[in-house]
């Protein structure tokens, strides 16, 4: 019994150390809280595909304005923490044709918002707002666009967003966006303008871009797996648009689509395969459907596949009777959009 008592006594005396170090560790972690200066921001996207600075909870935010900066060539948006001759004056914008520049603004973020949600009418009220803002502080003579940024989101801050998608800094950063595009700077990680904006440095259309033909601009890759298939049975049986089947091709091949002045174009800087540049159709051009099926051909080798093995997936869609009659007569026709429809099945992620 003695010893049970010590051995409580001891742990007892443990318990009270621990319970001592814990009031202390808990004493000094609310001291640092209560006087540290945090100054974090969280990106938060808000359910909306573009990035939404908020403040953390009890945080708080810069005082310094957000200064734009060139890093490699690309228009970067940062707190400037600084006075550095580098990043002093800013990104300046000129000062000229700031009314037209507003108007196309606005159409432009209810373009915008439009193609990123559903049109609603909130949506031209928001960009009618955002051009205001950034109109008024041109007329009081902002023209670095970090502050224009931020006379935006000060703006949209007031505004009463309940029933769009997106922030204050959402549409702020999306204004800024499209004036540094505007004055012909590159800015990462955003779409490009619907249409050119007025006195736009941008670049014009290269006379080698691969435009988008008009029935293809509007298509998206299908989301669902059923949805997935029910395209493919589409591209095989002639139903697909031609370019429509074109753009998903090129599409698997690493290309996207961008706005270049107004007008839909390819993309090529994401293709990994050198024979895939230059290509604008495969549905109805042979040559390339041939460079295609070589591709395929290697792909299927890397992965110890025949393309054998795609056979029944064409039968299925097709049905095995019309895949045999193709075969027979030696449609040509069938053979190019069998080639895209395997390629998107073992490629493609169809």
């Amino acid at each position: 019994q003695r010893r049970a008592r010590g051995r409580m006594s001891t742990m007892q005396a443990w318990v009270l150390v621990l319970c001592l170090l814990g009031l202390v560790y808990l004493e000094h972690v609310g001291c640092f809280m209560a006087t540290a200066q945090v100054h974090c921001l969280r990106v938060s996207t808000g359910g909306s595909k573009s990035s939404m600075l908020r403040p953390l909870p009890g945080s708080r935010c810069p005082t310094r304005p957000l200064r734009a900066r060139t890093h490699r060539g690309v228009a970067v948006l940062s707190a400037q923490s600084g006075t550095s001759r580098s990043d002093q004056n800013g990104v300046q914008l000129p000062d000229s044709n700031v009314k037209e520049v507003s108007v196309w603004l606005s159409d432009e973020i209810r373009q915008w918002l439009d193609d990123e949600w559903i049109p609603r009418d909130i949506h031209r009220d928001i960009g009618e707002i955002a051009a205001g803002a950034y109109e008024a502080a041109r007329e009081k003579g902002v023209n670095e666009a970090g502050d224009i940024l931020m006379e935006v989101a000060n703006k949209m801050m007031e505004v009463n967003l309940y029933e769009a998608d997106v922030g204050a800094f959402d549409i702020a950063n999306k204004v800024t966006d499209l004036l540094l595009i505007n004055d012909g700077r590159d800015v990462c990680c955003t779409a490009q303008p619907y249409s050119a904006g007025p006195g736009s440095s941008s670049v014009a259309v290269e006379d080698d871009a691969l435009a988008v033909p008009p029935e293809a601009v509007a298509w998206t890759m299908p989301g669902s797996s059923f949805d997935r298939y029910q395209f493919l049975q589409q591209a095989i049986d002639g139903r697909a648009e031609p370019s429509v089947v074109d753009r998903a091709v090129l599409e698997s091949l690493g290309y996207t689509v961008r706005k270049e002045a107004g007008t839909s174009v390819y993309d090529p800087s994401g293709v990994t395969d050198d024979r895939a540049l230059g290509i604008s159709s495969f549905v109805g051009n042979a040559q390339s459907c041939e460079v295609l099926q070589e591709m395929l051909e290697e792909n299927l080798e890397e992965q110890n596949k025949e393309e054998e093995d795609l056979v029944p997936l064409v039968e299925a869609l097709v049905g095995e009777a019309a895949f045999k009659m193709a075969k027979e007569e030696g449609d040509a026709d069938f053979a190019m959009r069998e080639v895209c429809v395997k390629w998107l099945h073992f490629k493609g992620g169809y």
